[in-house]
């Protein structure tokens, strides 16, 4: 039996005919979707550097005890001189002749008293002196007559108060130029022999005076010791160089760079200057800065400033904002004008001084576009958004062609809102670090303690492996100098500021 193949009839040609275009429309359909392919913005160096932070001025009260020089001195200055072993010429006087003249004097012990840029180093002196005649008579020969006394019996024995005044001078090299001299005297109750109407409390103050001006030299060198600024303030300027840990990769460096002092004031028995530093702080994430040291410059003048400022990077890597992004995107699906697309990947990166926001979809539409925008930083909300976040040049120029539908604002609109990033927990965390920083001994006599108050942004910054929102902390530092601490000592521990 005979078995032929049957004729294709008329009808099935025509279905076939129009299975043909949809077969091709899909097919079509799915080279569409792998089609989508727009060329990504080009990656570039950031053109925006970071400002160099804002100078500030701290000043650091120094003040000095100089209690103890009177003590130091006290030894090296006699505690009286007695001259009344043998009677020694006073001078020749009309009717009496020459007179002659026993005496004594002893002190109390030396007070020191400072007022406003002299040093007074006095002495409360109580005497006695007697003055005699020596007459010679013929065939009788020669004797002592006494002609009158002060201060010998019962009676109270008359005073003077002797001082020498050392003057302070300031030097541009941090030293103090102490200049001693006598200083006037103040007589209490005078030694006038009415008798022989003779005066010898003026010689009983220059013999005074006599000891006391040869201990001068001996009183600047013990003051230029005591006060010893220029090594105090070199003490400072060396330990605020020095880089200073706030916690593990976190560094304040305070960065002095000049610094000037007041003259030296005082009262009582304490010295009192102020010495102005101009630093320029900063926080540095990372390793330990290398820092070079640089010598105390000398004492120029430094115009009133602002309060403390240091900048505050709180930086976000962009391996943390891609999984930021991975966590708000990927996954999600997105209706654009009846389409949908599910975005498989989402990262971000830096072109020049603005973002690029690369976007993978799937779905009626596979592929990858680009968003590109300038981030910024709100203060209130402490999040880094990209505002003006919009489809890149390229995108609005090839999507057209292709699926002009993904252009659609609303799908911009949702992937604006998933680039946003919160900062506030790495800004209070750099902000207590500073703070921590801002409260501890520096050195042996060296005592640091401030704060933060307030917060400035100063922009978001793209660097090549991260965004950084850049702020500036406002607030207060003190730098205290403990001039008893010994070398060796520990000085005493600070109070911590209190949070504002």
């Amino acid at each position: 039996m005979r078995h032929t193949m049957p004729r294709p009839s008329f009808r099935a040609f025509r279905l076939f005919a129009a299975l043909v275009p949809v077969a091709l429309a899909i097919a079509a359909a799915g080279c569409w979707r792998d089609n989508v392919r727009v060329p990504p913005p080009e990656r570039g160096a950031a053109t925006r550097a970071v400002p160099e932070p804002d100078s500030s001025v701290v000043n650091i009260p120094v003040t000095v005890s100089l209690a103890q020089v009177a003590a130091m001195v006290e030894n090296k200055v006699p505690r009286g001189q007695s001259r009344e072993a043998e009677w020694a010429p006073l001078g020749k006087f009309a009717v009496v002749g020459t007179v002659y003249v026993k005496e004594m004097w002893e002190r109390d012990r030396l007070v020191l008293n400072i007022d406003g840029d002299h040093v007074d180093v006095s002495a409360h002196v109580r005497y006695r002196a007697r003055i005699a005649a020596h007459p010679c008579v013929p065939l009788a020969g020669c004797r002592w007559v006494e002609l009158g006394s002060c201060g010998v019996g019962d009676g109270p024995m008359p005073t003077i108060d002797v001082a020498l005044r050392t003057t302070l001078a300031f030097r541009g090299d941090w030293t103090i130029a102490p200049k001693t001299r006598p200083a006037p005297v103040r007589a209490g109750v005078r030694c006038k022999l009415t008798e022989a109407n003779i005066d010898v409390t003026e010689r009983v103050q220059e013999l005074v005076r006599g000891v006391l001006s040869r201990a001068a030299p001996q009183i600047d060198e013990t003051i230029r010791e005591a006060v010893s600024l220029r090594r105090r303030v070199e003490d400072v300027w060396g330990d605020i160089q020095k880089p200073i840990r706030a916690s593990e990769g976190v560094y304040l460096v305070i960065a002095p760079e000049r610094a000037a002092a007041t003259p030296p004031r005082g009262e009582g028995t304490t010295l009192t200057t102020q010495v102005s530093v101009v630093v320029r702080p900063r926080v540095v994430i990372g390793e330990k800065p290398k820092v070079a040291e640089v010598p105390l410059p000398p004492s120029g003048t430094v115009a009133p400033g602002r309060g403390f400022q240091v900048q505050l990077v709180a930086e976000m890597p962009y391996t943390v904002v891609d999984s930021i992004l991975g966590k708000k995107l990927v996954g999600r699906t997105f209706d654009a004008r009846g389409h949908e697309v599910t975005v498989t990947g989402a990262r971000l990166y830096g072109s020049g001084d603005r973002v690029v926001l690369e976007v993978k979809v799937k779905g009626d539409a596979r592929g990858t576009i680009y968003l590109v925008g300038t981030p910024e930083f709100d203060p209130v909300t402490q999040v880094i958004a990209v505002p003006d976040l919009d489809f890149s040049v390229e995108s609005k120029e090839l999507l057209p062609n292709v699926a002009d539908w993904l252009l659609y604002e609303e799908l911009r609109d949702q992937l604006r809102a998933g680039a946003q990033f919160e900062l506030g927990d790495r800004i209070a965390r750099v902000r207590g670090q500073v703070d921590g920083a801002l409260n501890r001994n520096l050195g042996r006599s060296v005592r640091l303690t401030g704060g933060v108050t307030a917060l400035r942004p100063l922009g978001v910054f793209v660097f090549s492996e991260s965004l950084a929102a850049v702020v500036a902390a406002d607030g207060h530092m003190q730098i205290h100098v403990d001039v008893r601490a010994r070398r060796g000592a520990a000085p005493p521990s600070p109070t911590p500021a209190a949070k504002r």
